[in-house]
């Protein structure tokens, strides 16, 4: 796989109540950047989310045994960057799959 890019994976830790029952707010927290394979979705990709439909843009490849550390159950938000280091923004996780006969995750976003 070629490498043009690189993830980091947002998740929420920590959140509930106090000892007063007030709620505590989670906070996000960025895991590493893993090299990827980034590519701009060309074709019609809607996915109904929150109450609209929202167009993906990117289709992210990540090896598996980069990630196996990674607890991606309830993986909501991901990071990405360019392979210079260019921010390319935050974005919510559309869908995620196993691809088994390459091992790698394929997340669109």
């Amino acid at each position: 796989m070629v490498n043009n890019g690189f993830i980091s994976f947002i998740t929420e830790t920590g959140g509930g109540f106090d000892a007063n029952r007030n709620p505590i707010p989670a906070t996000k927290v960025n895991s590493i950047y893993v090299p990827c394979n980034t590519n701009v979705v060309t074709r019609e990709y809607r996915v109904y989310s929150d109450g609209q439909f929202k167009q993906a843009q990117y289709s992210v490849y990540v090896d598996s045994y980069l990630i196996r550390t990674f607890d991606l159950s309830a993986l909501k938000e991901i990071e990405l960057q360019d392979k210079n280091g260019v921010n390319l923004g935050k974005f919510q996780v559309q869908n995620k799959e196993t691809l088994v006969l390459s091992g790698q995750l394929k997340i669109v976003v």
